[in-house]
């Protein structure tokens, strides 16, 4: 579902702003259970071809487990914004961080955003389905969009996706975007030291 939410980003985007969009996806061959990297780019210039995301401004994990097999943050530019699902608090979260996460968060200057997706999804009926949720946090934490109209965007967006199988889906799905908000945290990091998990 992630593919289709970052799918649904792009063409708000480029609908909603501008901006011109793009999105190049990248799978695993075993698609479910796999690592899917989506490498999302928008700005004012013209793209002319598909690009992997060298330097990125905005970087989610939406499994926590990944920051442990894979260098989430390489692409990470200085003063990036990072978006974290994950099963901590918040105040938790910067101590169940692998070691070298935390070195790259303090070197980087990141900003540091976590949300619970799979309590909200769980809370909200949606399963094990977060999609719909880390793309709102996205939009509510990249300003790419007005917060408001960018809720606005998703919840049309996913009556359109949705509404065939019926107004229930489509409630667990906007309550699960209203819901988000209320569930997502920055976690401060300003003088923190890198003493974490060692991977």
């Amino acid at each position: 579902g992630t593919v289709g939410a970052n799918k649904n980003s792009i063409a708000i985007i480029g609908e909603k702003t501008a901006l011109n969009a793009q999105g190049y996806f990248v799978y695993d061959s075993k698609k479910s259970g796999a690592i899917t990297v989506s490498h999302l780019r928008f700005g004012p210039k013209e793209i002319r071809s598909s690009y992997l995301v060298r330097t990125a401004s905005f970087v989610a994990c939406h499994q926590a487990f990944l920051l442990e097999k894979i260098d989430v943050l390489e692409t990470a530019a200085t003063g990036a914004t990072f978006l974290l699902n994950s099963p901590w608090a918040p105040g938790e979260v910067w101590d169940n961080l692998p070691l070298e996460v935390q070195r790259q968060i303090v070197s980087k200057k990141l900003k540091v955003w976590t949300i619970d997706a799979w309590k909200v999804a769980n809370e909200t009926g949606m399963g094990s389905r977060i999609n719909t949720i880390m793309q709102t946090c996205f939009f509510a934490i990249s300003g790419v969009l007005p917060r408001e109209q960018a809720i606005a965007a998703i919840k049309n967006s996913i009556q359109e996706t949705y509404g065939k199988k019926g107004e229930a889906v489509v409630a667990k799905n906007f309550e699960a975007v209203d819901r988000t908000l209320e569930n997502l945290f920055e976690v401060k990091t300003a003088g923190r030291e890198a003493k974490g998990q060692p991977m």
